[in-house]
């Protein structure tokens, strides 16, 4: 009578490079997933620091400096700067490894309509949202 061993560990063998492959895949799978949640998370707090910018720009009626002072960065006279640390806390200025939101005055085109460009960017400069805002201006200031 033949022994069956042979067979019997081919089969093991055969199961065990399934697992394997399988493993694989799944890993692979989480790593991504961990990634895609990594960016998603970025993306998500970049709309909520713009989105602050812009509405309190807006609330200042377009008074960069008045916004500086209220949310932190710097009017240069040009634009208004933000900076933040990796996990979105402000910075006092900007350092390597942090996100910027800058805020660009833009021409309306219409009489006492102010309006802004707010963009968040990596450090790298890779854009990660951009809004665009307008006030009513004051007719006397």
């Amino acid at each position: 009578m033949k022994s069956r061993a042979p067979l019997v560990m081919m089969e093991q063998l055969v199961m065990v490079l399934v697992f394997a492959l399988a493993a694989a895949v799944c890993v692979r799978i989480f790593a991504l997933s961990d990634r895609l949640s990594l960016e998603n998370e970025t993306r998500d707090r970049a709309v909520a620091a713009v989105q602050n910018a812009a509405e309190t720009l807006k609330a200042c009626r377009g008074n960069y400096g008045e916004a500086s002072r209220l949310l932190g960065g710097t009017w240069d006279g040009t634009a208004w700067s933000i900076s933040y640390a990796s996990g979105w806390s402000p910075l006092a200025e900007a350092a390597e490894g942090t996100f910027q939101v800058l805020a660009v005055p833009a021409d309306s085109g219409q009489e006492l309509l102010g309006t802004a460009q707010v963009t968040a960017f990596t450090w790298q400069g890779t854009e990660l949202y951009s809004l665009s805002v307008a006030w009513q201006e004051d007719a006397h200031g």
